[in-house]
């Protein structure tokens, strides 16, 4: 019996060890990829896009790429006759049409940026947002 407690205490011991920080809440970004898309929002994925509902975490990384995205030069001559927040909405009107039937690990930046610019994705017009 006495082992049997030992072993126990044991497992529980191992089972407390180990980086606390590594564990992270349900529905947030994996960190390492976070980290990637901040750096380069083309990073973004349809994951991302599916998951943003999960946690605000995961909505803020969603949010932080589409006006990033929007700031590249590419778009810079939509910016100057939308404004910043319309093509914002625009970009991310596009990376979620992108998304659509395509899995997880594909990003749509690119192809959404060009949506942008030929203007198949545009935000309305004349409504608020």
């Amino acid at each position: 019996m006495r082992r049997c407690g030992l072993l126990l205490v044991g497992l529980a011991i191992a089972a407390g060890c180990g980086d606390d920080d590594t564990e992270r809440v349900a529905g947030t970004p994996e960190p390492t990829h976070a980290q990637k898309v901040e750096q380069n929002p083309y990073e973004i994925t349809c994951r991302d896009l599916r998951r943003q509902t999960l946690h605000p975490e995961s909505a803020k990384l969603v949010i932080r790429a589409e006006f990033a995205l929007a700031q590249v030069p590419e778009l810079e001559k939509v910016v100057a006759r939308e404004t910043l927040n319309r093509t914002g909405r625009s970009v991310y009107y596009g990376l979620t049409q992108e998304c659509k039937g395509q899995p997880p690990s594909f990003k749509p930046a690119k192809t959404a940026i060009a949506g942008v610019l030929d203007g198949t994705y545009l935000a309305a017009r004349n409504r608020p947002g």
